[in-house]
C-alpha cells in the first residue's frame, strides 16, 4: 500500500496546480488520472478548438484580401493539413508543460488508470503502465476529473454516429452540411469556424437569443455579424427528431408548435451542455454528496466528507480552465496552511473566442439594475477605436457598467478583435476597486486596442450621473 499526504484524481488545470505545489512544498503527492494529462483543456477543449480557430481565421482573412489591396490567392482547404497543425499545437504543450515526465521529476507520483474509493482515505486503482492492481491511502484527495459532452434527449440522435466537443478532431474530412445543436460558445465558435472553412453550417437553438449568458446587446450584435457571414442560424427552435438515411441525416424541427420542417445534414454537432465525471469513483460508498451540476462543495471547496475536496468541472461552477486554476490555488492554502479561505466569485472573467471575440466580467446591464437600481453605462463603439480602424478590425463595441456616483465598474462586455486581453485591466481594476476615473488617468500606449478602456473611462467625466449633476449645480 502506497501512502500519501495528497492524491489528486483527474490531471486537468485544477489537478496539475495541486500536483506542482503539493511537490514543492515537499508533501508526497499521487496524481491519478485515466487517460493523458492535460484535461479536456489541452485534447478536446481551449488548446485545439482555438488553434482551428486561428485557421479558419486566417482562411477568412485570406478570402477577404481585397479588403486590405491583396489580390486573392488560391483558398483551396486541405483538411489533413489543418488537423495535423491543431495536433502539433496540443503535442508542443503536452511536451513543455503537460508531460509525466515533467511532474515526475518534481516528485509527483503520476499513476495511469481507473480506479475507485475503497474507503474515505484509501483509493485504488488499476495501474495501467504496470498492469497491476495499486491501494492508495493518503490523508487528502482532490476530485478534479472534469466534465463530458452531454448529448439531448434527440429521439434517433444515438443512431446516427453525432459528433460533440471531444470527437470533432477525429473527423477525417470536413463536411459539407453541419448542424450544430446549441449557440453557447462552443457551438458558436466551432460553428463560426467550420463555416469559415467552408461549410454550410446552420447552428439549432432552443432559446430566442445566441450565448444566453452574455448581456442582451452582445447576443443581438454577435447574432448580426454570424447571419452576415452566412451562418444560418435558427432560434426558438427544437429538434423533433434525427434519421440516418442514405443521402444524410434527416433532422425534422419544430418551432414549439404544430409548424415543421425537415432538412438533410451530413453530420451534427452537439454543443448543448456537459455533465461531470463522477461514475466509478463510487462516492456514494463513502457518502461524498453529489447534486445535478456536479460534487457538492462548500465555499472552501471541501465535500461533506472532511478530508476530500473537489474543484474544476465536477463541482458545476464556471466550467473554465482558469477558474479549475483558480480553485486550485485556493485549494493549496485550505490543504497546507492554517486560517483557511472562502471562494470568491464575485470577480470571474471568461471569453468566447468567436470573430470578434466576446469577453465578460461582472454583471449584465439587466442584473445590474435588478441589483442595484439606476446605473450608469458608457458604450464605445469599435470605430471610435484607431487601432481597430488601422486593421480594419472594427466590429463591435465595449459597455461599461457602473454605480452611478463613484463610477465603481459593475460589469464589462466587450465585443472586438483581442476583447480576450483587453478585459484583464477591468479584472484588476474590479477586483482592486479601482473606479473609472482612475482608469482614465492612467497612460495608455497608442494605438493600441488596450486604449479603448481609456476612452470608455473617459466617458465618465462627460456623461456620468455625478458630473452631469454637478454641472447643473455648478453655474
Amino acid at each position: 500500500m502506497d501512502v500519501y499526504d495528497l492524491t489528486i484524481i483527474g490531471g486537468g488545470s485544477a489537478g496539475l496546480v495541486l500536483a506542482v505545489a503539493g511537490a514543492k512544498l515537499g508533501k508526497k503527492t499521487a496524481l491519478v488520472e485515466k487517460h493523458r494529462i492535460g484535461g479536456d483543456c489541452l485534447w478536446t477543449g481551449c488548446v485545439p478548438s482555438k488553434a482551428l480557430l486561428k485557421v479558419a481565421k486566417v482562411a477568412n482573412y485570406i478570402g477577404d484580401a481585397e479588403k486590405y489591396g491583396i489580390t486573392s490567392t488560391d483558398t483551396t482547404l486541405n483538411w489533413q493539413s489543418v488537423m495535423e497543425y491543431v495536433r502539433s499545437t496540443q503535442h508542443v504543450i503536452e511536451e513543455e508543460h503537460d508531460n509525466p515526465e515533467r511532474f515526475r521529476e518534481m516528485g509527483v507520483d503520476v499513476i495511469f488508470g481507473n480506479g475507485h474509493f475503497e474507503s474515505r482515505d484509501t483509493f485504488v486503482i488499476e495501474d495501467t503502465e504496470n498492469d497491476q492492481p495499486r491501494t492508495l491511502k493518503s490523508k487528502r484527495f482532490v476530485i478534479s476529473t472534469g466534465s463530458r459532452p452531454l448529448a439531448p434527449p434527440i429521439p434517433g440522435l444515438e443512431a446516427c454516429d453525432y459528433l460533440d466537443s471531444e470527437n470533432v478532431w477525429e473527423l477525417e474530412e470536413l463536411p459539407n452540411r453541419l448542424l450544430v445543436v446549441g449557440a453557447g460558445p462552443i457551438g458558436v465558435e466551432l460553428g463560426q469556424a467550420f463555416h469559415r472553412l467552408g461549410a454550410d453550417v446552420t447552428i439549432a437553438q432552443r432559446s430566442g437569443r445566441i450565448l444566453t449568458k452574455e448581456d442582451t446587446d452582445v447576443s443581438e450584435q454577435m447574432l448580426g455579424y454570424l447571419r452576415e457571414e452566412g451562418v444560418t442560424i435558427r432560434l426558438n427552435t427544437n429538434i423533433a427528431q434525427v434519421v440516418q438515411r442514405q443521402e444524410g441525416i434527416s433532422v425534422t424541427f419544430s418551432n414549439g408548435e404544430s409548424e415543421t420542417t425537415e432538412q438533410i445534414f451530413d453530420k451534427i454537432l452537439i454543443a448543448a451542455g456537459r455533465a461531470p465525471n463522477v461514475e466509478g469513483l463510487e462516492l456514494d460508498k463513502i457518502g461524498v454528496q453529489v447534486g445535478k451540476r456536479g460534487i457538492e462543495v462548500n465555499n472552501r471547496l471541501q465535500t461533506n466528507i472532511k478530508n476530500i475536496y473537489a474543484a474544476g468541472d465536477v463541482i458545476g461552477h464556471y466550467l473554465f480552465t482558469h477558474v479549475a486554476a483558480f480553485q486550485a490555488q485556493l485549494l493549496i492554502r485550505n490543504i497546507f496552511f492554517p486560517l483557511s479561505k472562502t471562494i470568491n466569485y464575485a470577480v470571474v472573467p471568461w471569453t468566447t473566442f468567436c470573430d470578434p471575440e466576446v469577453a465578460r466580467c461582472g454583471l449584465t446591464e439587466a442584473e445590474a439594475r435588478e441589483k442595484y437600481g439606476d446605473v450608469d453605462v458608457f458604450t464605445l463603439d469599435q470605430n471610435d477605436v484607431d487601432r481597430a480602424v488601422a486593421e480594419g478590425e472594427t466590429r463591435g463595441f465595449s459597455k461599461v457598467i457602473a454605480s452611478r456616483w463613484t463610477g465603481k465598474i459593475l460589469g464589462v462586455h466587450l465585443v472586438g478583435a483581442n476583447a480576450g486581453e483587453v478585459i484583464h485591466e477591468y479584472v484588476l481594476a474590479m477586483q482592486e476597486g479601482i473606479p473609472l476615473r482612475k482608469l482614465s488617468g492612467m497612460i495608455h500606449v497608442y494605438p493600441t486596442f488596450s486604449s479603448s478602456v481609456w476612452r470608455v473611462a473617459g466617458k465618465w467625466f462627460s456623461e456620468s450621473t455625478l458630473i452631469q449633476t454637478l454641472r447643473k449645480l455648478i453655474p
